[in-house]
């Protein structure tokens, strides 16, 4: 069997209803002709959908035509839409066209009630993003190249049928098959980083080792098997070193001084394991650089997270709130929504929840801390404020913790200190449990 079909062929199975994404050129019209010989071989159902970005006018147009025609004869449902690019501000143009991009096709796949998506991702793309990664900084993670498979929404899975396959082999295919394609002419446009990658860099470099592809792509094979080692290690570290973070709004909290004795290569596995998906080395090194730093220093991460040094620890999640915790009363049972938060009280136990026995008919309330603030601990009677300083909460953290009253009387300091009278059963007291979260988590 040819390779090519052989490899379209091992990403289907029966029943299978798969979208191809394509786009008139070589790699994506050969993918959408071996998929199609395939769902023909195992009772699968394959859709065509192409992406106008409306970046290159009346070509643009003309490859949305093309797929259209050739989708016509082969007798394929096909899915043409248009993109407006330019409506959002980001870093680069590439990256606004591909989040449009997979946005569209995400909609395509709903509109079919498809269960995979395939794109024509091929070998050279793979060494290509390898350059893209590195240069950017992406640190190991990055290096890997791009997945064969991956999740792309609950319902869909993504899948690179090509990814062994050089662009080489793609067009030999699609010339043995009398496969036409459509040329992308900005595809020669040396501002784009990654077609100066593919006519600049690379060339130099298969003058000097015209097998360096294969050479990169077994590199990057292995780098996937140390990667996958480390991460069951980081994981294992993770779990030992976790501890409770005082922080709602940054809810994943490492020791420090478990950290700091980690080999380094775990250290900066485990920290970006934590970190969100655009961190690359600057930002592990900057988490790192919280070891060494005051309480209350905080490291700016992609995506608007945050990373906070606390006394003991480290903790990783979102900006913290502006301003202070709204007073609000919260009903047992029910929700209520507290400033970015989302607080649930129920008599019964509530996944994650926080349990505790409270006077009846007593109405439950939470907001900021308050001056002269005073809880119960085990060690006896304190104001909240010198407990706050004895764990060294920075002065501009402390107006964050949701504090808990049941009438006038503290019984819970979020991620921080419970009152000693609300933690056992007694006359008149019933269990009432809480849990928070921010809003957005399911």
């Amino acid at each position: 069997m040819d390779p090519i079909l052989n490899l379209c062929s091992r990403v289907l199975e029966p029943g299978d209803r798969i979208v191809a994404a394509v786009s008139g050129g070589a790699d994506s019209m050969c993918l959408a002709h071996a998929l199609s010989r395939g769902v023909s071989r195992c009772g699968a159902k394959l859709f065509i959908a192409h992406v106008n970005h409306q970046l290159r006018g009346e070509e643009a147009e003309a490859d949305a035509r093309f797929v259209c025609a050739w989708a016509r004869q082969m007798g394929l449902p096909r899915y043409i839409t248009r993109v407006d690019v330019r409506r959002e501000k980001a870093q680069s143009l590439e990256s606004i066209a591909r989040r449009q991009r997979y946005r569209a096709l995400a909609r395509a796949c709903e509109y079919f009630g498809a269960n995979k998506l395939a794109t024509a991702h091929h070998a050279d793309d793979q060494v290509e993003t390898f350059f893209i990664n590195l240069l950017r900084g992406s640190g190991g993670r990055g290096l890997l190249g791009i997945p064969a498979a991956r999740p792309f929404t609950e319902a869909v899975e993504l899948v690179r049928p090509l990814l062994a396959i050089s662009r080489a082999t793609i067009e030999a295919y699609c010339r043995a098959n009398d496969l036409a394609w459509r040329t992308d002419a900005t595809n020669e446009s040396l501002s784009y980083q990654r077609n100066y990658i593919r006519h600049k860099l690379l060339p130099q470099l298969l003058a000097l080792n015209p097998g360096f592809n294969q050479v990169l792509l077994n590199t990057m094979e292995i780098l996937r098997g140390d990667q996958g080692l480390l991460e069951g290690m980081a994981k294992e570290a993770i779990s030992a070193l976790a501890i409770s973070s005082p922080l709602p709004f940054a809810p994943r909290a490492l020791s420090a001084s478990g950290l700091a004795r980690l080999e380094p290569a775990l250290q900066n596995h485990v920290v970006l394991t934590l970190l969100p998906p655009l961190a690359g080395v600057k930002h592990v090194k900057a988490v790192l650089a919280l070891l060494t730093s005051k309480t209350g220093a905080v490291v700016d991460l992609p995506g608007g997270w945050r990373a906070y040094r606390l006394s003991d620890g480290i903790a990783i999640g979102g900006a913290s709130p502006t301003g202070r915790i709204p007073s609000r009363l919260v009903p047992v049972p029910g929700t209520e929504k507290v400033g970015d938060l989302l607080v649930r009280a129920s008599t019964d136990p509530l996944p994650g929840c926080h349990p505790f026995w409270l006077p009846e008919g007593i109405p439950i309330t939470v907001s900021s801390r308050r001056p002269g603030d005073y809880l119960y601990l085990s060690g006896g009677g304190k104001k909240l404020k010198e407990h706050m300083i004895d764990c060294k909460i920075p002065r501009w953290l402390r107006d964050q913790y949701p504090v808990f009253r049941c009438g006038d009387e503290i019984f819970w300091v979020a991620g921080l200190a419970r009152d000693q009278r609300f933690s056992q059963p007694g006359p008149s007291k019933m269990p009432v449990y809480i849990n928070i979260l921010r809003l957005g988590e399911s």
